[in-house]
């Protein structure tokens, strides 16, 4: 007694080892895993195990070093001075309030000392 073998099966198989050849195929050249790449960084040659990690530590190349021993003083805060009279204001909000007094011709017209 003979099998006889159905056309579908051998169509199948044969595409399943299609792509059985086509996955080795593309795993030409490769290692055999990718924990043996190492990641080093083009300023400095410092190894890392992940392009991740190395693309964290090329940020830190970016920043300014704060230069040691040197004590830098706070920023002066920004004051708003009146053009008119020369009073300064810590916010332009109430250089804008003050400046209304000599718009208007109100009291303060004349510059203060």
């Amino acid at each position: 007694m003979t099998m006889k073998r159905c056309w579908e099966d051998d169509r199948e198989v044969e595409n399943l080892a299609m792509a059985n050849c086509l996955m080795l195929l593309s795993r030409v050249g490769q290692t055999g895993s990718t924990r043996d790449r190492v990641f080093s960084c083009k300023t400095c040659n410092k190894e890392f195990k992940s392009f991740q990690a190395l693309g964290g530590h090329r940020a830190s190349h970016k920043r300014p070093k704060p230069s040691e021993g040197t004590i830098q003083s706070p920023p002066k805060p920004k004051t708003h001075e009146c053009t008119v009279c020369g009073l300064e204001f810590a916010i332009g909000q109430a250089l804008g309030g003050h400046m209304r007094r000599h718009r208007d011709g109100g009291i303060g017209n004349e510059k203060v000392a």
